[in-house]
């Protein structure tokens, strides 16, 4: 779950919502079903092999600002953190991300795997995976240079090593202030050498990747949804958009959060796996094989 907008608080996105990241981290619904992965992954609800939550500082607009990115990840499931909840009702951004993990055969759980990831002035995650991540783990390696293989978080994630491809190309995100030039560029580094090398490495078309990524300098924002396999469902993903994104008040008690359409402009979007809010007009899906530039 991804939120750009004016600054509000953590928890106004991660913890209140009626179908918040929480939630969905015992009880996710629109998992796409995978009957080659046991059967807790392939076709149940728990995302509890850890969690993290990412923004950057309220004034990171102004020049003097460290542009970097915050993050805080945990191997402990979301709903059982009290730290996370202290946390998200403190913590305030205009940028706002949030990941639960169900961790893959294979794959270590260890706050080093956790999303998001933080690279420079950018912040990264990743829902979906690399088809034969194992197989053909080496030749991803090798297509990064020294400084960018030096800094990869986790040779064991495939997320970990696909942001090193992307931060290497520096392609999605330009400067700071200026929006991405093309979808395309997002898509294009990430999504490219992976399905080129699988094809080298003689892999099925059945071995599907998904690949929602979502990243952000803290002034812009791109999510893309993709799967390699035109046979294929990718993933899950949808945005909504508006002019604001507040709590309704119900007879003197709090309600779900809704958008706001007071103007014609946005100045609101969240991006999700799933809708994190029970008001279902609210929420778009995004089309297969497309990127989101907010």
């Amino acid at each position: 779950m991804a939120y750009i907008g004016p600054p509000i608080t953590v928890a106004d996105v991660v913890v209140r919502p009626s179908r918040s990241i929480i939630k969905q981290s015992y009880d996710a619904r629109e998992r796409r079903n995978d009957s080659s992965l046991p059967f807790h992954l392939g076709y149940g609800n728990l995302n509890g092999d850890g969690f993290g939550i990412g923004w950057f500082p309220p004034d990171s607009a102004c020049a003097t600002a460290d542009h970097t990115p915050c993050v805080f990840t945990s191997i402990t499931p979301a709903w059982n953190n009290d730290n996370l909840n202290r946390l998200a009702t403190k913590l305030e951004s205009g940028v706002i991300f949030a990941h639960v993990r169900a961790a893959y055969p294979g794959m270590p759980v260890s706050e080093a795997n956790c999303h998001p990831f933080q690279w420079g002035r950018y912040i990264f995650m990743h829902n979906g995976v690399v088809a034969g991540f194992m197989q053909i783990r080496r030749r991803l390696l090798a297509e990064l240079g020294d400084a960018v293989y030096n800094a990869v978080q986790s040779f064991h994630s495939d997320s970990a090593v696909r942001l090193g491809d992307a931060g290497g190309h520096r392609s999605g995100i330009k400067s700071r202030g200026t929006a991405p030039h093309s979808p395309s560029l997002a898509l294009s580094p990430p999504l490219r050498p992976a399905c080129s090398i699988q094809a080298e490495a003689g892999m099925a078309p059945s071995d599907v990747s998904l690949l929602n990524f979502v990243v952000s300098d803290g002034r812009s924002l791109i999510a893309t949804r993709y799967v390699s396999s035109a046979d294929e469902a990718p993933a899950s993903l949808y945005y909504a958009e508006g002019s604001a994104y507040e709590r309704e008040q119900l007879s003197g008690e709090e309600g779900d959060y809704h958008l706001l359409y007071s103007d014609k402009g946005s100045r609101v979007c969240l991006v999700a796996s799933e809708p994190v809010t029970s008001a279902a007009h609210d929420w778009c899906e995004v089309p297969a094989n497309t990127a989101l530039v907010v």
